[in-house]
């Protein structure tokens, strides 16, 4: 009951990172395209009943998850099923602060990050947002990825998800969140003056910075 439990509530909170994450690699492409993209999701996953599902299946997800990490010690599962649980690990701990900022920050200041607030997030604290960034998409990716193989064989679904396949879709998130970062860091195009967007004015106010 937990496993299958686990499996739904994982696949359904994975359509939603799938998503969010295309709109991040999008953010190669430049402003108008990744902020185009995030405006037409938030009008489906900011849908209160919605977003509050996502919400619940997200949180019941990781519990389950917490109860079956204390039944199933490491040593008992095999080495993809090691990097499933790593992932998940990662996510747990930074998801809090993810949402705090993207979705927390909104709600109580009707400001968004965009495309300029994370290119600013990244000038202002560079050492610390790339490899967060990555990680996080890497994470996510992997984690959503393997966990819809997972779902599939246990919610009965014709779908299977080979190691091999599961290296590639990873090595291809690799590249394309590179890439968004690149662009998102001002490497590959000029980003303007983002110190100046909403945003960056916003973090300079809450944390007495210089945005």
């Amino acid at each position: 009951m937990l496993k299958s439990l686990q499996a739904a509530t994982g696949a359904l909170f994975a359509l939603f990172v799938f998503a969010h994450l295309i709109n991040t690699w999008l953010a190669a492409f430049g402003a108008r395209t990744y902020d185009g993209v995030q405006e037409a999701l938030r009008q489906v996953y900011q849908f209160a009943p919605l977003e509050v599902l996502l919400l619940a299946a997200a949180a019941v997800h990781a519990v389950i998850g917490i109860v079956r990490w204390v039944q199933e010690p490491p040593r008992t599962l095999s080495k993809r099923a090691r990097w499933h649980r790593r992932s998940a690990v990662f996510l747990l701990v930074f998801i809090v602060g993810h949402v705090a900022a993207v979705r927390g920050v909104p709600m109580l200041y009707d400001v968004f990050p965009q495309f300029a607030g994370l290119a600013w997030s990244m000038q202002f604290a560079p050492y610390y947002f790339y490899p967060y960034y990555f990680l996080l998409g890497l994470a996510g990716l992997y984690h959503g990825a393997n966990g819809l193989g997972i779902a599939a064989g246990r919610l009965g679904w014709r779908l299977h998800i080979s190691s091999r396949a599961l290296g590639s879709i990873t090595a291809v998130g690799a590249v394309l969140m590179v890439a968004a970062l690149l662009s998102l860091g001002g490497v590959t195009r000029d980003v303007g003056p983002v110190h100046e967007s909403d945003f960056a004015r916003l973090g300079a106010e809450l944390f007495g910075i210089e945005p």
